[in-house]
């Protein structure tokens, strides 16, 4: 990690998002997974700060039998800031302040699922400030009633956009705008690589 590194902050990349017929999972999930995985990849090669931002097993959205586990490949590492919290938002957890309020490279956030946890995080980093953005190609979703999931991903993200806290890949193209995975080769890279519990 470089000093004054960006911050990746990675919220919820656990399996209860992406597994089918689970309640929270995205239709699309294991393809936002994929993109996910090389982001992370993209960014620790990079040097980027890395925060991993994770639901209690038990916690909200994960009630009962929850599959709390990381999706393969975008498991912590060693010497990779892990917050484990028990409310919604990644502001649940209180070192996560700190964390922010020092990031003066910025920091950008990817991960699940945007009707719940990337839109309160967005909100929350709104009030205090905080240089947070949501990687648009990097947000998973949920159906959310009669709402699908494509249709709730695009208020997450026109509600970023709308707070100025949206971007892209293009605009980190040197860091990690290459390495994400086009639409055309998502779901062979999800087949062979994810390995989800049952």
């Amino acid at each position: 990690m470089r000093l004054g590194a960006p911050v990746l902050l990675c919220v919820d990349l656990q399996q209860e998002f992406v597994v089918p017929g689970r309640p929270w999972a995205d239709p699309d999930g294991e393809d936002i997974a994929e993109v996910c995985i090389a982001v992370l990849g993209a960014a620790r090669q990079a040097g980027w700060q890395l925060v991993h931002s994770q639901l209690h097993r038990g916690g909200p959205m994960l009630a009962g039998e929850g599959l709390h586990q990381s999706i393969p490949g975008c498991e912590p590492k060693p010497g990779e800031v892990l917050l484990r919290r028990a409310g919604i938002s990644a502001y649940a957890h209180p070192d996560l302040d700190s964390i922010m309020e020092s990031a003066s490279a910025g920091v950008v956030m990817i991960g699940f699922s945007a009707p719940m946890s990337l839109t309160t995080t967005l909100y929350d980093a709104e009030e205090r400030g905080h240089p947070l953005r949501l990687l648009e190609e990097a947000c998973g979703s949920a159906d959310v009633g009669d709402w699908s999931a494509e249709h709730t991903r695009g208020l997450c993200i026109d509600t970023a956009r709308r707070l100025g806290r949206a971007t892209t890949r293009s605009e980190y193209r040197d860091v990690f705008g290459h390495c994400i995975p086009s639409a055309t080769h998502l779901r062979t890279l999800a087949h062979n690589r994810l390995r989800l519990v049952p």
